[in-house]
């Protein structure tokens, strides 16, 4: 049973600590504990409709026998709902924006290959209709036709109180867009007409943000300092050497590493409009990959003492599709280590004010902290990369090879395989890490003069 909507249309996500709130389409689950009973509820207008599951249990995360009993509500309100629709495509007024969406997900954002840019945004949406429809600000019902450049306009506001980019924001209004737009299309054919939904403004302005080769030793510092921010040094260290995409980077595996090389095309996949290249693998690089076994980028933690005494594992790992958090963890840490370098701000609430957290009593806190914010994310190293590579002189045709922007070393033929085959690119990279060199060492697995006789024996092996 899908459980979120990740999976199909299902729960939001509930904080550290909360219940779960549990959902499909536009019903969900609630305890009522004056009759130890779970209700399925929905709205109905303005007012909220409940209907008895039956099942009793403790009030937190509902039990499995609620939530089957959601999922049987839900399908025979779909079976009904289906059986009555009409042939053609509906008038935006008359179909209810919760539902294109959860048909959207379920239907077309499942089967891509990177559903989570998506996914995301649409919990960001769904926060502020929740926060419109508890101050009675939100058209009910909240039909497509509801989109209007004002509310849009309201959401665009929200976000910025957040402090949040207009390229963020751009992505979230995608993910408002794309069940639109997705409807409309006659091999579809479920919505007669779409509403135009405008853009943020200055979502195209160039990304200046960049950091110097001391901020990113600051950076290697801090990921370095910390066993579980060991995934995080290794991301910062291939992204820098292969001017690699995050997506791309995160799903590598040690069978794309050939004879020296790196081979961002895993095999059978088809190359996209944003192509996967194939790089060759730097000096300094090189040792940090040697030896590796299936999924480079792995979130690894040890396990406690106590833990290893009892003959349990040195470690724990598990996937890692998604690096954000860790890397603001990362951001915040190299802040504390170096305030001067900039690399975090105090976030600010929507009214625009800055955030104070409660003191920590158990560390003797008396006065309330700043919550900061991290500046910068994982694609500022693609950008201080590529600055990097220009302001070094290499041709453009290799910086776009490597980087996935033309036909060039992507696999649609053999350059790579050619000993001068993005000679000018490593050679670059190099002279970036000796920069970094300047401020840091952790960037070295050995001493700078074993570093080549590493990497020979390795391209010899392989």
């Amino acid at each position: 049973m899908a459980e979120s909507r990740r999976s199909g249309a299902g729960s939001r996500k509930a904080k550290a600590g909360e219940a779960q709130r549990f959902e499909l389409g536009p019903f969900w689950l609630w305890y009522r504990r004056d009759r130890d009973d779970w209700n399925i509820c929905w709205l109905d207008g303005r007012v909220t409709r409940r209907a008895s599951t039956g099942v009793g249990g403790v009030g937190g995360n509902p039990p499995e026998e609620a939530k089957l009993a959601l999922v049987d509500h839900w399908t025979a309100w779909k079976a009904r709902a289906e059986a009555i629709m009409p042939t053609g495509p509906r008038g935006p007024q008359e179909v209810l924006l919760a539902d294109l969406t959860a048909a959207w997900l379920e239907e077309h954002v499942a089967h891509l290959e990177s559903p989570e840019r998506y996914l995301d945004s649409v919990d960001r949406l769904e926060a502020f209709w929740t926060e419109l429809r508890a101050q009675q600000l939100l058209p009910e019902p909240f039909t497509v036709a509801s989109v209007s450049n004002a509310l849009v306009d309201a959401f665009i506001a929200w976000r910025n109180g957040q402090g949040v980019s207009a390229p963020t924001i751009s992505r979230d209004l995608a993910a408002l867009r794309g069940p639109i737009n997705w409807a409309v299309k006659p091999e579809i054919n479920r919505l007669s007409s779409a509403p135009k939904i405008k853009d943020v403004k200055g979502r195209k302005k160039p990304k200046e943000l960049e950091w110097s080769p001391e901020q990113v030793a600051a950076l290697l510092d801090a990921a370095r300092a910390a066993p579980e921010r060991d995934h995080v040094f290794l991301f910062i260290m291939i992204m820098l050497s292969t001017h690699g995409r995050a997506e791309a980077t995160l799903e590598l595996d040690a069978a794309q590493i050939r004879r020296g090389m790196i081979h961002f095309l895993r095999p059978g996949e088809e190359q996209t409009r944003k192509r996967r290249p194939i790089v060759p693998i730097s000096p300094t690089l090189a040792p940090w990959l040697e030896g590796a076994t299936g999924k480079i980028i792995r979130y690894r933690v040890p396990t406690s003492q106590k833990t290893r005494a009892a003959g349990g594992p040195d470690h724990y790992e598990r996937p890692t599709s998604d690096i954000g958090n860790a890397f603001e963890g990362v951001l915040l840490a190299a802040h504390t280590a170096r305030p001067d370098l900039g690399f975090a701000q105090q976030a600010r609430d929507e009214a625009g004010e800055l955030v104070w957290l409660p003191p920590r009593r158990k560390l003797g806190e008396t006065r309330p902290r700043p919550k900061m914010r991290g500046i910068g994310t994982p694609n500022t190293l693609r950008h201080t990369i590529h600055t990097w590579h220009k302001r070094y002189g290499v041709p453009d045709a290799q910086i776009d090879a490597a980087a996935g922007h033309s036909e060039e070393g992507t696999g649609a033929n053999y350059t790579h395989l050619r000993p001068e085959y993005l000679r000018e690119f490593i050679a670059s990279t190099e002279a970036f890490w000796a920069a970094v060199e300047e401020h840091t060492s952790a960037h070295l697995l050995y001493p700078r003069e074993v570093n080549v006789e590493s990497i020979a024996a390795m391209r010899c092996r392989r």
